[in-house]
């Protein structure tokens, strides 16, 4: 017999064989896969979950999330806290501001100067007024801003009511024909405001359409300052007018931050320091506010700690505010600066 020819068959069996077994052992271990496998799924270790079970497991999370925010928002209404103030703390990148009842949101610019202030520090007596302490002491100044409609005060009593400075209204430019008129107490109110150490500044309710009629509302303004010591800023009040015939209804944001700048820069090269008057629509939604970081910003807000994420010095918190030596009420202030 030829022992070469009897292996020959037995060496293509093996092989034969050892092909089977190995294609046995593939498919089996895909069907094992296909069928077994996908019904776990590790967890680095710590669990196994089918892919039903994490699905599940995800919808479960939104709705318990979703149920629980609800219910957050629903007890924090119940207990007083206004919408806004929900929406401003949900909204953490907005700028958020309201008007004819519909809610607006700014993107707020990260890459300016932002408010550093730590609203656990504010604290309200029981007269209304709002100090800022750090580290147990009052860091905050206590001022007001006054035009005629505050009528006589008696100055010696404001002085005595802790009242550091006055923010005094020197004139206005007309919202209909443009027309620049006096504030007919500013003189009155200046002196007699410097004649008991209270420091003053001013303010000017602006209605410029132009940079050219702002350079005129700032002309104006210095004109009326020369005869005083003036230390605290002086301010151009942007601010929505109650008519539908106000000369700046139409200007776009670009133009109103132009009129803003140049009466603030008017302002400074005078020798004072410029300052911006406006509340949060106005800063959120009407005025560029990179193009304002050179300038000081006193914010209106009404409430107990301000809501803005942007640097300010001055914050008028109230427009209802008693002082002594004013018969009714007063804008109060607090800044954030000692103006000297």
């Amino acid at each position: 017999m030829d022992t070469k020819k009897q292996k020959k068959p037995l060496l293509i069996a093996i092989c034969i064989l050892s092909a089977l077994l190995f294609l046995g052992l593939v498919l089996g271990l895909t069907v094992f896969f296909k069928f077994h496998m996908s019904t776990i799924f590790s967890n680095r270790g710590s669990r196994l979950y089918s892919p039903a079970q994490i699905r599940d497991i995800k919808s479960d999370a939104y709705d318990k999330g979703a149920n629980d925010f609800v219910d957050d928002m629903k007890g924090r209404l119940e207990n007083g806290t206004g919408i806004n103030t929900v929406l401003r703390e949900i909204y953490t990148e907005d700028f958020i501001y309201t008007v004819d009842g519909k809610y607006y949101f700014s993107p707020i610019n990260f890459d300016l100067k932002m408010n550093k202030l730590n609203n656990a520090n504010f604290s309200k007596n029981s007269n209304g007024e709002i100090t800022y302490s750090e580290n147990g002491a009052v860091v905050s100044h206590k001022g007001i801003d006054i035009s005629r409609y505050q009528g006589n005060i008696d100055f010696s009593k404001v002085k005595q009511s802790g009242v550091e400075y006055a923010i005094i209204r020197c004139g206005y430019r007309g919202y209909s024909g443009g027309t620049i008129t006096d504030d007919s107490s500013f003189d009155t109110y200046m002196r007699d405001a410097l004649s008991n150490d209270i420091k003053v500044g001013a303010y000017f309710f602006s209605q410029a359409l132009t940079k050219d009629e702002a350079v005129e509302e700032a002309d104006y303004v210095i004109s009326k300052l020369k005869p005083y010591n003036v230390t605290c800023p002086v301010a151009i009040d942007v601010e929505e007018v109650n008519a539908g015939s106000s000369r700046q209804n139409t200007l776009t944001n670009e133009a109103l931050t132009d009129t803003v700048i140049a009466f603030c820069d008017r302002i400074k090269e005078a020798g004072y320091t410029p300052m911006i008057y406006a509340n949060s629509r106005y800063f959120a939604g009407k005025l560029d506010m990179s193009r304002l970081e050179d300038y000081e910003k006193w914010y209106a807000f009404y409430a107990d700690v301000p809501y803005m994420p942007y640097e300010f010095s001055m914050w008028q918190y109230t427009n209802t505010g008693s002082v002594d030596g004013i018969s009714g009420n007063v804008d109060l202030n607090i800044s954030f600066k000692s103006w000297n």
